[in-house]
């Protein structure tokens, strides 16, 4: 009877293990997307922007014109579609470019974290989290009328950016989207709604 209840042993320890080793990955997932939204996130999304913006310093390209009648008032918002879907693609090769140069420093999740105790919490040794981006990147011009007070309504033309990027450890993996906004022109439009033309 012993003998058996020491072959049993092991069975349960084993079977104990394993639900320990689904819970921590479980919240392995958990703790990849805070990690991902905050350091992760933060170290890209810089570096991509920064990417953009000065590669708009040196661009002069109109895009919008504006139409105005002797009263100096905003008659017409014309947004020149080809040029803006240009400057659209060519955006998109500086964030693919700038995206083949990157090199995520990694950074790790404290084993205490997968625990989902507080006490725990940046405790333990850390498993290594490295960013990988894809390569994928999906772009859209959007424009948007938003009434900002009486009588008042503000016009805005952006190109928007989502960026994938997958976060890989030895236990799990975690795909992500980063958006990323460049303003391309906002005008704040006083009195009646003008003529939209694309």
């Amino acid at each position: 009877m012993k003998r058996k209840l020491w072959l049993c042993i092991p069975l349960v320890v084993i079977i104990l293990l394993g639900f320990l080793g689904l819970y921590l990955l479980g919240n392995m997932e958990s703790e990849m997307k805070i990690f991902a939204e905050t350091k992760g996130k933060t170290t890209l999304s810089l570096e991509l922007q920064n990417a953009l913006y000065g590669y708009m310093e040196n661009d002069d390209g109109n895009y919008v014109e504006i139409t105005k009648d002797a009263s100096n008032r905003i008659t017409a918002i014309h947004i020149h579609s080809i040029p803006l879907s240009l400057l659209s693609s060519r955006l998109t090769m500086v964030l693919l470019e700038k995206l083949k140069e990157y090199k995520s420093d990694g950074f790790g999740i404290p084993l205490g974290n997968l625990t989902s105790v507080a006490y725990f919490s940046g405790k333990g040794p850390v498993i290594p989290v490295t960013a990988v981006t894809l390569g994928t990147v999906a772009n859209r011009v959007e424009t948007e009328l938003t009434s900002t007070g009486i009588n008042q309504t503000l016009h805005r033309v952006t190109i928007r950016y989502a960026v994938t990027i997958r976060y890989l450890s030895p236990l799990r993996e975690y795909v992500d989207t980063l958006n990323l906004e460049v303003l391309i022109a906002e005008t704040l439009v006083v009195g009646d709604v003008p003529i939209y033309k694309d």
